[in-house]
Formats: structure tokens, C-alpha cells, sequence
């Protein structure tokens, strides 16, 4: 396959070649003709002279001397190939003949352009007797040495000609043809979900017509994405949001916190909230729907602040019921849990100091924090909490008092960073893995998960460490541990590839980004078997750090996934442009997703807009056989969850 520019180029030189070839020919064939007239010319009017100056001498023998030195004189000129004198009776007198030969003309020029030998014959004659006959044949070695000159002659300025000329052409074609290298450039970017667009319009009409259709059609395809983005927001709204607060649903909330608890890596602790405002139908009445609808805006907005300030990576606030709010922390600790639920308690004072209610009782709080116990003793636990803090007053606050804790949950941020280090400095790590596979059952990769041994053994769960090791700044620690332990056994197995959890506060750490790119550029071919995955919420939160590392480990063949897709409310906008190659959907819409329609439409909605970026798309947490067929009529490209495989332990990790 040859590109345009080359196809120009050759179609320019053969043109040329044609060309020169017809040109020279029909010029040779000019001269040629020429030159026999010439020759023909000559030949007679020297036989005629000649004939007319030998004529009183060829009768009298005494003066053949003279005749044949006049004769020599004349053909030792070289113009000559052939003299011939014959008398009356046709016997010969005097012949000259030189050999045929043309020097420094090929013999296949003398073929091509074959010269006839032109002859000239006069009589001779001596008063009114006639005493013989002059022939004269030209030499044609002449006409061909200036046949071959004029031919060099015309090659050599057709050569300098051609290349002058065909240096401009080139230089002209690629000034002419670069739109469509840029055409070309523009289209590739399409491909890679960059939409750049063409600044400068080229002057030729046709090359124009292109680059402003590609244009259109560069800025249709963002439309198209941005549309698609948009509708899939609008039905993942219309499903799991509030229309009126801009909060999560009951919806939502039941299912995110269900996946939550019963994930595969299950929470561990957390604290849930329920902000139940107070008289909402006096109000109503009095006040009508439009003061109600303001209240619970700003309402809403207040637990939607608390949640914001928590700093928990997973972490939503929801309306429940008409008159009820929850916020959900996933990972806190209960001291931090009670000081947001104090600080929302004095917040809610200000509705009724800024008019939003007639009431001085604006509402009660109640809470509970995670201890291992079901989702539908959670909820009562708070829901008890909030009617004890109904019956204790106005504006009340009541957190549920669960039994003391004990082992793990009663150690101190200082016990946990003395017993994080001492892990890390013993490399007791245990690494487990889950098979991710495609709907037809074919391995698609292994994710890994980590998980420490306390000094008695015990193990500690990631849901209790990983805060910890993150408030430590122990957090890359942990990941280059994972990372050399899975490059050592991929070097075991080049048919193994592997997802390796990456925390995102790891790829803003430049230090921990070269030593990264450093292990893999040391052994290439690893490389090309790993996979990094990164939790959707956390990484969007520093998108610029994450191309970054996309585009340096990229370029060595590692993969980029994103985790828990879909579990917050963001705009999904930022997917045209980040060039992850895969999805892993949050396992909230796996779960009995061949019972819930709204989850399937979501699913196939993130599906379309995926598969539209050359995106791969993985559920999560499947644990059915429904679920999976489900999943298989919506085009998801794999699966993982319990359903597929469970969690098996891989390694104990050991000294490096």
C-alpha cells in the first residue's frame, strides 16, 4: 500500500518518462530525416562535381594518378562511406569503401534509428563522349554521431529539467496535500476520543470540501457523545435522584448500601444519618408547597454539605421519604461520625433563623455506626435512635448506643500506624485474587486483593487498614509491595495477566510514578500483562494526574481500568477524553439485575456509550446465574463476583 503523495509522485515520473521518451523520439526521427535529405544532398552534388572535375582526366590513362589522388582527397575526408567509378561497359575503375563502423554510438541507437546510406551518381564524359559513371555513397556514422549528441544533449537538459521540476512538485504536492495529512491526523484523534478541529481551510476546492466536512462531522460526533452522556445522566436521574433536592433516592439508597455491606470487599465500618424535619404538613398548609419544597431544598443541601465535609471517599447523602434525609459514610470512625452529626444538628437550627420554617423545632437526628451487623438491624438501629431523639426535644441529636468495641475497633490511630509498619517491615501481606472472565467463561484477568495479618494472626480486612495507612502516608508502601510481589510471578507465567488495585493518592506522588514507570520499563514484557484499576470517585478528583499516568504507562502496554463505574452522580463527559480501556460497573446495578428494569437500562445505556469509545465494559459483584444471562443480552464484555469465582488467596508475600 502506497500512500497518496507516492502514488502522485510516480504517476509524475512515469508521465515524465512518457514524455521524454516521446518527445526524443519524435525529435531523432525529426533530425533523422532531416539528416538523409542532407546526405542525400551531398552525396549528389559532390558525385555531380566530382564526376564534372574527373572528366577530362578519366579518358586519358596517363592521368589516373591524378584521378585516384583527387579521388583519395576526397574520400579520406571521412564523409564518405563508399566511391565508385564504372566506365561505359560498366567495368570498374576506381573504388573506395570504408567499413561500416560508428564509433561512440551504440549499436542499439543504430538499430532503433536505422539510417539508409544516400547515394549520389552523375556521368562523366569527355566533349560528347561519355567515359563512365561517379556513385557516391555518404557515411550515415556522421548523421548518427550527431543523431546521439543531440539525443545526450537532450536527455541531459530533460533530466535537469524533470528533477527541477519534480523537486517543485513535491514540494508543492506536500504543501498541497497536507490537509489530508491533517485529515488523517484529525480522524486518528476521533479514534482516541480527542475531537480537534481544523483551523486552516486549504485554498483547493476539493482538499477544502474535505477538511470542512470533517470538520462537521468532528463536531457531530462530540454532539453525538455529549448527547449520549447527557441521556444516560437524565435516566440514571430519573431513576436514582431526587428531582427535587438533586439528592440520591430511597432507590439508591437501598441498593448502594446493600452492594456496600455485601461487596466483595465488605464494609467494615461506617455511619449512617437520618434527618427527619419536623411538622413538614403544618407547613404545607399554612404556607402552602412552595415554602415545603424551599425547606426541603435547604435542607437537603445542608446534609449534602456534611457529607462534603467528611472527606469519606464513599460517602452520599439521600432523601428517603418525604420528610427524611440520610447521609451514609463508609470507612469512619465514630468519633469523626459524631462531630458531623453535632455539626448538622447546629446547622439545622439556621432554617427557622433564615425563615425557611414557622417552627422552632426544625427536625432530629439520629445515627448508628457499622458494626457488622445486617442492613435491617442498621436501619432500626437508626431509625431507634431517631425517634429516642424526637422524645428527648426539639432539635435533638441520638446516636445509638452499640456495645463497646473491642479487638480491632479499639485500637488508636497510634496502635494502627505501629501495627501498619510492623506489617510492612515483617511483609505480612496475604495477596488474594478473583477471576474476572468474559460472558463466554474465557479469563480475562485476575484482580488482586490485599489483606494484613495482625501479630496474633488475625486477618484485618482492607475496609479497616487502607484509612488508616492512608491518614499514615503509607499508602504507596502498600502499592509497591503489591506491585514487585505480581511482577515476581508474572515473570513465572507470561500466560497470566493481572488487575492490581492502585490507590489514586499514589499516581499524584511523582516519586512513586518513576519508580513505577522505572519497574516496568525494566522488564517490558510484564508490563504487557498488567492492569491498573483505580476507584471512579477518588480518581476523578484529580483528572489531570490520572491522564498523566494513563499516558506514561500506556506507552509500555499497561492497561488502565476504572473501578466502581457509576457509583456517583458525576457527568460522564470526562470518558471522551480519558483514555481508560476499561469499565469495571459498580456491583449496585449487578445485583438482581434481571429484576430491576431501571438498573438494565442504565447498564445498557453505560454499554452503548462504552463500546461506542472502543471501551470494554465489566460487571461486578455477580453472583447468579440470571444475573449473568442478563448482563450477557446487554452486551457486558465480562463478569466478576461470586457467581463467577470467589476470592481464593494467592500469595503470603515474603521478603523482597
Amino acid at each position: 500500500m502506497m500512500t497518496l503523495l507516492k502514488q502522485l509522485i510516480l504517476m509524475i515520473i512515469l508521465l515524465f518518462t512518457l514524455l521524454f521518451c516521446g518527445t526524443v523520439y519524435l525529435s531523432v526521427q525529426n533530425s533523422r530525416a532531416f539528416l538523409t535529405a542532407q546526405l542525400t544532398t551531398i552525396s549528389q552534388d559532390t558525385a555531380t562535381s566530382l564526376g564534372m572535375q574527373l572528366s577530362p582526366l578519366i579518358m586519358d590513362k596517363n592521368n589516373q594518378v591524378i584521378v585516384q589522388s583527387m579521388l583519395d582527397a576526397v574520400f579520406d575526408s571521412g564523409y564518405y562511406r563508399k566511391i565508385r567509378i564504372v566506365d561505359v561497359e560498366g567495368k570498374l575503375v576506381i573504388e573506395r569503401i570504408a567499413p561500416p563502423h560508428v564509433n561512440q554510438v551504440p549499436d542499439w541507437f543504430i538499430r532503433l534509428f536505422h539510417i539508409e546510406t544516400p547515394t549520389g551518381e552523375a556521368l562523366m564524359t569527355s566533349g560528347w563522349q561519355q567515359a563512365g559513371t561517379i556513385t557516391i555513397a555518404a557515411n550515415p556514422g556522421i548523421a548518427y554521431a550527431s543523431l546521439w549528441e543531440s539525443s545526450l544533449n537532450a536527455l541531459y537538459w530533460f533530466l535537469g529539467a524533470s528533477l527541477f521540476t519534480f523537486a517543485m512538485g513535491v514540494v508543492i504536492l506536500h504543501f498541497v496535500l497536507r490537509p489530508l495529512k491533517a485529515v488523517e491526523q484529525q480522524a486518528m484523534a476521533i479514534c482516541n476520543r480527542e475531537y480537534p478541529e481544523q483551523s486552516e481551510i486549504p485554498w483547493t476546492l476539493d482538499l477544502r470540501s474535505v477538511v470542512q466536512a470533517m470538520n462537521r462531522m468532528t463536531q457531530k460526533v462530540k454532539e453525538m457523545f455529549a448527547e449520549q452522556a447527557a441521556s444516560i445522566e437524565r435516566m440514571r436521574a430519573e431513576a436514582y435522584l431526587d428531582t427535587l433536592t438533586g439528592l440520591a433516592n430511597r432507590r439508591y439508597f437501598d441498593m448502594h448500601v446493600k452492594q456496600v455491606i455485601q461487596a466483595d470487599e465488605p464494609l467494615t465500618h461506617g455511619a449512617l444519618l437520618f434527618f427527619e424535619i419536623s411538622h413538614l404538613k403544618e407547613i404545607n398548609d399554612q404556607k402552602g408547597f412552595r415554602v415545603v419544597d424551599r425547606l426541603l431544598i435547604e435542607s437537603g443541601a445542608l446534609v449534602k454539605k456534611i457529607v462534603a465535609e467528611s472527606a469519606c471517599v464513599d460517602a452520599f447523602a439521600a432523601r428517603i421519604s418525604g420528610n427524611t434525609f440520610a447521609a451514609f459514610f463508609a470507612g469512619i470512625e465514630q468519633e469523626n461520625a459524631h462531630h458531623l452529626a453535632t455539626q448538622l444538628s447546629h446547622s439545622i437550627v439556621s432554617l427557622h433563623e433564615r425563615g425557611m420554617t414557622p417552627f422552632t423545632d426544625v427536625g432530629h437526628i439520629g445515627g448508628a455506626m457499622y458494626h457488622g451487623q445486617s442492613l435491617n438491624n442498621w436501619l432500626s438501629e437508626v431509625d431507634l435512635a431517631l425517634r429516642t431523639a424526637q422524645s428527648e426535644g426539639p432539635n435533638m441529636l441520638h446516636f445509638f448506643a452499640a456495645q463497646e468495641a473491642s479487638g480491632m475497633g479499639a485500637w488508636t490511630a497510634s496502635d494502627w500506624k505501629g501495627i501498619l509498619l510492623e506489617a510492612l517491615n515483617s511483609q505480612r501481606i496475604e495477596l488474594y485474587t478473583q477471576v474476572v472472565n468474559t460472558v463466554e467463561n474465557q479469563l480475562i484477568h485476575r484482580e488482586v486483593f490485599v489483606r494484613l495479618r495482625d501479630e496474633l494472626g488475625e486477618q484485618i480486612p482492607a475496609g479497616l487498614f487502607v484509612p488508616m495507612a492512608k491518614r499514615h502516608g503509607l499508602i504507596q508502601d502498600f502499592d509497591r509491595i503489591v506491585i514487585q510481589l505480581c511482577m515476581q510471578e508474572l515473570a513465572k507465567d507470561s500466560t497470566l495477566r493481572l488487575a492490581i488495585n492502585l490507590f489514586p493518592a499514589s499516581i499524584s506522588q511523582p516519586q512513586f510514578v518513576s519508580w513505577l514507570i522505572d519497574q516496568l520499563k525494566e522488564k517490558p514484557a510484564l508490563a504487557k500483562q498488567i492492569s491498573f484499576e483505580l476507584p471512579e470517585q477518588e480518581a476523578l478528583a484529580q483528572l489531570d494526574d490520572l491522564r498523566a499516568f494513563i499516558s506514561q504507562v500506556g506507552e509500555l502496554g499497561v492497561l488502565v481500568g476504572l473501578d466502581n463505574f457509576g457509583r456517583g452522580f458525576g457527568s460522564f463527559t470526562y470518558l471522551s477524553t480519558l483514555k481508560v480501556h476499561y469499565l469495571k460497573v459498580d456491583g449496585s446495578f449487578s445485583k438482581d439485575i434481571d429484576q430491576h428494569r431501571e438498573n438494565q437500562f442504565f447498564v445498557d445505556a453505560i454499554v452503548k456509550i462504552a463500546h461506542g469509545l472502543d471501551l470494554q465494559v465489566i460487571a461486578k459483584s455477580v453472583e447468579t446465574s440470571a444475573e449473568q444471562a442478563m448482563l450477557g443480552t446487554l452486551r457486558v464484555d465480562g463478569a466478576q463476583g461470586f457467581g463467577i469465582g470467589g476470592t481464593e488467596l494467592w500469595q503470603k508475600a515474603r521478603s523482597l
